[in-house]
């Protein structure tokens, strides 16, 4: 096999080949090489669709782990726990894949409980201590 393309017999049946052997007049369109063929913009517009849709599931999910992360920072905690579990009923609502904005909403409800226990320890030490 030759490397160094000093025999290029090989590029004589290409279509895309634009050398002497080619039927390619200047000023008229190349030809296509027929092993490439145009690509087909609907599945990559379906796809980019599909991708926009997620982005609240995995916003609902990102928030949920996030509360249940800072349940100890219980304003923190609570603030991103109600959003995710906002999120995550407008992803159930819109989305086929259910998986993501139920995890989501989990997490949440989990981490504003813990938060809300928080926020009574809190009270219930500083009731204790003052009285």
């Amino acid at each position: 096999m030759d490397y160094n393309n000093q025999n290029s017999g090989w590029r004589e049946n290409d279509p895309g080949h634009f050398g002497e052997q080619s039927s390619y007049r200047p000023g008229e369109q190349p030809p296509y090489p027929s092993q490439y063929p145009p690509g087909n913009s609907q599945v990559v517009l379906r796809e980019v669709g599909q991708r926009n849709e997620n982005r609240l599931a995995v916003t609902s999910l990102v928030l949920g782990i996030v509360t249940l992360l800072f349940f100890w920072i219980p304003f923190i905690s609570i603030i991103t726990g109600i959003i995710g579990m906002i999120m995550a009923i407008i992803s159930l609502v819109k989305e086929e894949r259910k998986v993501m904005p139920i995890v989501g909403m989990i997490l949440s409800i989990i981490g504003v409980a813990l938060s809300s226990l928080m926020i009574l320890g809190y009270i219930v030490q500083y009731l204790t201590y003052t009285l």
